[in-house]
């Protein structure tokens, strides 16, 4: 998959980049939990043999960007682990728990110069919702959960605290899931589709690559139901549409 990439790196356009990284990616174990293996201490972790949906997406987006910049007689992997560890953490090594970039929200804001987010363009609006999910429920973190008695855990939950008072100074903005079918259309393949959360303090549950083909709408994702990267069934609208889903609608994040 990778020298795929490499040998189309030159030619074809970021969008069309990033579906044949999703493409090269199916049937890809799901497995959640990749980067906590080992707590409480903060392991670097690159896996192209197990993924979550984030790091699916993130590696999609990893090895577009390596292939773009790259030397072809030079070793690719560094390239590719140095994109992910940039992406993946705020500082430079020794990376801890409260240096990683947990929330989607903060991941997208932080890579600019690799991504726009277009969902205001779309029809997308400003809503109001206020991000404290990790520090709200803390007791649930393995790292943060003794946070009382702990001081690396204590230093992580603060950390993630400022990290999300950080991102209170920006507004949210996102398409309202009644509205997902109308801008569909103007979705691309290889667009970042993350579908936000109407549980309090959560920005987003899950996130997808856009893959179009004869005008349907679909996604490729790493489906946590199917235990894989699979290119689901239904389109984006009717993956937000699903009852009981606690989705509240999506953004849309265009790789550049």
């Amino acid at each position: 998959m990778h020298s795929a990439l490499l040998k189309s790196g030159g030619t074809l356009s970021t969008a069309d980049l990033m579906v044949m990284a999703a493409q090269g990616l199916y049937g890809t174990p799901y497995v959640a939990g990749t980067l906590d293996e080992d707590p409480p201490r903060e392991v670097p972790r690159l896996y192209l043999t197990k993924t979550d949906c984030i790091i699916f997406v993130e590696t999609c987006l990893a090895l577009v960007k390596a292939v773009q910049a790259a030397d072809v007689d030079a070793p690719q992997f560094p390239a590719y682990a140095l994109k992910v560890l940039g992406m993946r953490y705020r500082t430079k090594p020794p990376y801890s728990y409260g240096d990683r970039i947990h929330y989607t929200t903060e991941w997208i804001r932080r890579q600019k110069a690799s991504l726009k987010d277009v969902t205001l363009d779309l029809g997308g609006e400003v809503y109001d919702h206020p991000i404290h999910f990790m520090t709200s429920n803390s007791s649930s973190y393995k790292q943060l959960a003794d946070a009382d008695n702990v001081p690396r855990a204590a230093l992580a939950l603060r950390k993630i605290a400022e990290a999300e008072a950080q991102l209170a100074k920006e507004p949210m903005t996102y398409i309202p899931s009644d509205k997902v079918a109308e801008a569909a259309s103007q979705i691309r393949s290889g667009d970042i589709i993350c579908f936000t959360s109407s549980v309090e303090g959560l920005d987003i549950s899950h996130v997808a690559i856009a893959f179009v083909e004869e005008g349907r709408v679909g996604f490729i994702h790493a489906s946590q139901a199917e235990g894989k990267v699979v290119k689901d069934r239904r389109t984006i609208a009717e993956y937000v549409a699903r009852p009981g889903s606690k989705i509240s609608g999506i953004k849309v994040v265009r790789p550049l």
